[in-house]
């Protein structure tokens, strides 16, 4: 939760309203949130040990409440700012170097994107499709990218190139990947975050067109060429099924 109530309005205060009679009103209405009386019991039903499912229902409950096409309720966007303050925080440090008042920003698009949330075509995957919409909005606003100037575009690695890693089996809709979400993505999916980072170095390198880029790399990292090509193209395989296991959950 945001210690700085300047940044989504008071915890404390909104804790106040929740316990009242705030969400025992939302529970008339959202089947998801029966059971859910306290701001407590919501952070309970939001945190891991309570399982994706279940976190995912909630969090798409209130995404109906806040949205201004469902309940346009102030308390359940100021609630989702507070739930999502992690994303937040992880975004506002990635851009940081984009605006001095990154937090802000983010948290402004975040709520944007709550209030149009298209929660009756996009019902799971809540966390993640606000992510990616955010982090879209932002990069747009802070850094447009130009087809004349790719440079100013956002880059996931110093080359800047790696779309095709997804592109053979996302095709067309490779070019919307947030790829730096798609890695991350593809860690806590059980990719080995040791061998993505080797991927990228070696690409780095190949992009750059460093002579024996490949044999550089092995033995930096202790390994033979042979090792490092055959953990390149394990990683490779599984960034392309992750891509539409992403491209699946965002949609």
């Amino acid at each position: 939760m945001f210690n700085d109530p300047t940044i989504a309005g008071s915890w404390p205060a909104l804790v106040a309203r929740l316990d009242g009679d705030v969400l025992t009103r939302w529970a008339e209405t959202e089947p998801s949130l029966a059971g859910v009386a306290t701001a407590d019991d919501v952070l309970v039903a939001c945190s891991e040990r309570a399982g994706h499912e279940r976190s995912d229902a909630v969090l798409a409950a209130l995404v109906r409440l806040a949205a201004v096409d469902g309940g346009y309720d102030d308390d359940a966007l100021a609630l989702l700012l507070h739930l999502l303050s992690s994303l937040v925080w992880s975004m506002a440090g990635q851009l940081r170097d984009l605006s001095p008042d990154i937090v802000a920003v983010v948290v402004g698009e975040l709520a944007c994107q709550i209030r149009r949330y298209p929660w009756r075509r996009r019902t799971r995957a809540v966390a993640a499709n606000l992510r990616a919409e955010t982090r879209r909005a932002v990069l747009a606003e802070l850094r447009p990218r130009s087809r004349y100037h790719p440079e100013r575009g956002e880059f996931l690695t110093a080359d800047g190139d790696v779309t095709r890693l997804a592109a053979a089996s996302a095709g067309e809709a490779a070019e919307d990947l947030d790829l730096i979400d798609l890695l991350q993505w593809a860690v806590r999916s059980g990719v080995s975050p040791a061998d993505v980072a080797l991927l990228v170095e070696t690409e780095h390198m190949r992009d750059g067109g460093r002579r024996g880029g490949d044999s550089i790399v092995a033995t930096k990292h202790g390994i033979s060429t042979r090792t490092l090509y055959r953990r390149r193209t394990r990683t490779l395989a599984a960034l392309r099924g992750i891509a539409a296991e992403y491209l699946a959950a965002v949609a």
